[in-house]
């Protein structure tokens, strides 16, 4: 059974395929999709199910390049949400540093704008949304860890901003955890277990 992520994203692609073994996850690039996908909404919610309607329409028009078993196609839009900047990143946590910045600039932005700030709650959110080929409606799905932001980089797993988030109740870096553990316990995990249940 084939399921489409609207990702073309290494990392997000070995989560999604780890949390849901069940399940052939296809990225964009293996379904010949190579469009800019639109992020263009004011929130998660907006932009996952942007991201998943982008993807099942370009789907419905190439229908007979694809797999007959396909299910559906799910987007996620995730977003680092701290609590002394007023929910910022949030929306723009990719491009928090600027349009062409990387991860590293992400997370020396965050630091800087913390340096010296004692309140570091924040919390990680991501919004699932899937569409059905067959006949239905979408499903939307939400999975937050929380925790805080550490006043330096530690750790070398992970991606985007997991050097620099201690999930609640560890006392380590998203990056310093064993991937195994990460996945069972992030944001993106928790939604698509949400997902996953659904499906079965």
């Amino acid at each position: 059974m084939n399921l489409i992520f609207a990702s073309n994203n290494a990392h997000k692609l070995e989560e999604a395929r780890a949390i849901l073994p069940a399940y052939h996850i296809l990225s964009l690039a293996e379904i010949g999709c190579h469009e800019e996908i639109p992020e263009t909404q004011p929130t998660l919610q907006g932009n996952s199910l942007q991201k998943a309607e982008f993807v099942y329409n370009w789907c419905r028009e190439h229908l007979k390049k694809l797999p007959a078993d396909i299910l559906g196609c799910f987007a996620d839009d995730t977003g680092l949400e701290i609590e002394a900047l007023n929910g910022d990143p949030g929306v723009y946590t990719a491009r928090w540093a600027g349009d062409h910045c990387n991860p590293a600039d992400n997370r020396k932005k965050t630091l800087t704008l913390l340096d010296g700030v004692t309140n570091r709650k924040a919390q990680f959110r991501t919004v699932v949304t899937f569409i059905p080929f067959a006949p239905g409606k979408p499903s939307v799905f939400e999975g937050i860890v929380r925790g805080s932001i550490s006043t330096e980089e530690k750790g070398n797993g992970g991606f985007g901003y997991d050097p620099i988030f201690i999930p609640e109740g560890y006392d380590k870096t998203f990056a310093e955890l064993p991937i195994e553990l990460k996945n069972s316990i992030s944001h993106r995990a928790r939604a698509m277990k949400k997902f996953a249940d659904s499906m079965i």
